[in-house]
């Protein structure tokens, strides 16, 4: 028995330079987050729908929603010295995602945030507790 190998990467007809055009990127339903160009859209034929709720606009720049947590981690970690130990930094990194969380929507349930977060319901109480919040009624 004898095996032939065939090299994969032979049978691609172009270079791939990992970049997809994107036709539809002037459509007024057509929004690409700067930091991670990750791009939002819908059909041409809906009818214009304004920015995603989740986007926000910073000094003419777009940004969608998991970016703007990392954004809000980072944010939490300035004035941080270097030295500081990689545990403490994580924590103080995600307690700043959850209160960015809480702060975008505080009506939004204890779960709901500590889901989008990947942390613990628990975390995200001790969170509104340092905001002075009160957790939402019961949806």
């Amino acid at each position: 028995m004898s095996f032939h190998w065939v090299p994969t990467l032979a049978l691609l007809t172009g270079l791939y330079t990992g970049l997809v055009t994107t036709p539809a990127a002037a459509a007024p339903n057509t929004w690409t987050c700067t930091r991670c160009e990750v791009t939002v859209s819908f059909a041409p034929d809906f009818e214009n729908t304004g920015l995603p709720s989740t986007w926000a606009e910073s000094d003419g720049e777009l940004y969608c929603l998991g970016c703007r947590r990392d954004m809000a981690g980072e944010a939490g970690l300035e004035g941080v010295g270097e030295e500081t130990p990689n545990q403490t930094r994580l924590q103080i990194r995600s307690q700043a995602r959850i209160e960015f969380e809480i702060k975008r929507d505080p009506e939004r349930q204890d779960n709901q945030i500590a889901k989008a977060c990947g942390t613990s319901t628990v975390s995200v109480r001790k969170a509104r507790a340092r905001l002075a919040l009160e957790p939402p009624g019961p949806a």
